[in-house]
């Protein structure tokens, strides 16, 4: 089964993650399926790409079976945070509009993938949290650049380090969801955002997507390569694999 798919139709690509079983969380596999994906997108030169989730959730971050089966979990989620931050970055340099499609879960990586996009598109039922200090890690996928950037350091500190839910009505007042809708809206509300995004000059986007990423997300690579090496290095430590227990005796 293919980790993530791909449809064209009217210009517009469509990348579902494809994990429906596990939430569409993060494994090696579906890194890089995303990866190649925004890659065949770049080079077809798509004008809109929209990211979303299959079976009613959008990410629930990184796969923590992966991560307790690996012999050398350090190693892994070193290797998976540079494919997830390669993905990252060519979300914001694509000269093309990307919406994503949150519904039911947005976790840990799953949050900073979601608003590494220009749009996001989010039904009322759905939640966020980081997710990460609950199995002791520190955020990546551009978490703790896109968060702060965007609603302020107390805000971040406090979704960091309490892991608590927010509802999409906190989502959208903190301005990190553009539009929420019921899940029953949602389909024709994606429509409706594409035809208006189509209705519009296009020759814009390269540019303007610099302008954004100068002024709110300057310093991006560099603080991608910070949040891998902290990730990564948290993950290397026996203590990891003891939360990871400890996490999964709960559920």
């Amino acid at each position: 089964m293919d980790e993530v798919l791909v449809s064209i139709k009217d210009g517009v690509f469509t990348l579902t993650l494809n994990r429906p079983d596990r939430k569409n969380a993060m494994d090696t596999g579906l890194l890089v399926g995303l990866l190649k994906a925004l890659e065949s997108a770049r080079d077809e030169r798509a004008g809109i790409v929209v990211i979303r989730g299959s079976g009613k959730a959008f990410c629930a971050g990184g796969d923590l079976v992966e991560f307790r089966e690996s012999s050398d979990p350090g190693a892994r989620i070193d290797a998976m945070a540079d494919t997830l931050h390669k993905s990252i970055k060519m979300i914001r340099e694509i000269d093309a509009i990307v919406i994503s499609v949150v519904e039911g879960v947005a976790v840990g990586a799953g949050i900073g993938l979601a608003l590494a996009c220009d749009i996001t598109l989010a039904t009322s039922d759905s939640i966020m949290n980081m997710g990460y200090r609950r199995i002791g890690l520190t955020p990546d996928g551009g978490g703790s650049i896109f968060l702060p950037r965007l609603i302020g350091a107390k805000r971040f500190n406090e979704l960091y380090l309490l892991s608590r839910n927010m509802d999409m009505k906190e989502a959208k007042e903190l301005g990190l969801v553009n539009l929420v809708c019921e899940r029953g809206e949602l389909e024709e509300r994606l429509q409706s955002i594409i035809k208006e995004l189509r209705a519009l000059p296009m020759e814009t986007i390269k540019r303007f997507k610099d302008l954004v990423n100068h002024s709110c997300f300057f310093g991006l690579d560099a603080h991608l390569d910070k949040e891998k090496q902290y990730v990564s290095e948290l993950a290397a430590d026996p203590l990891f694999k003891e939360r990871l227990d400890a996490f999964f005796r709960k559920r």
